[in-house]
């Protein structure tokens, strides 16, 4: 899978919005523990949490964006695609960086 760099910062953005706010899941299972008859439980830490949100958002994300893939091919048929080098060292780091920190 390619991840580009829209994607990296989709990501991280949900992370860092998802960490400053309470979540509602927390809220609502606590609420929902207090009309349960005691017994058997399981917590999930926040961590947990951001991991499952963040797991739903990535897999919701489509692997082939058809409209870039269009764009793209359109500017090849015209010769006007055009990348300089440091967009493709951006993307090669990036890529990088992603690897090796998720």
């Amino acid at each position: 899978m390619i991840i580009s760099s829209r994607q990296i910062q989709t990501v991280l953005r949900l992370y860092g919005a998802q960490k400053s706010q309470p979540h509602e899941e927390q809220r609502a299972d606590k609420a929902a523990q207090k009309s349960l008859p005691q017994g058997d439980r399981a917590e999930f830490s926040s961590e947990a949490l951001d991991y499952r949100k963040l797991r739903e958002a990535v897999l919701n994300i489509p692997e082939t964006r058809e409209d870039r893939v269009r764009e793209i091919k359109n500017a090849l048929q015209k010769g006007e695609y055009n990348v300089s080098a440091d967009q493709i060292a951006e993307k090669i780091l990036g890529r990088y960086l992603v690897d090796h920190l998720v």
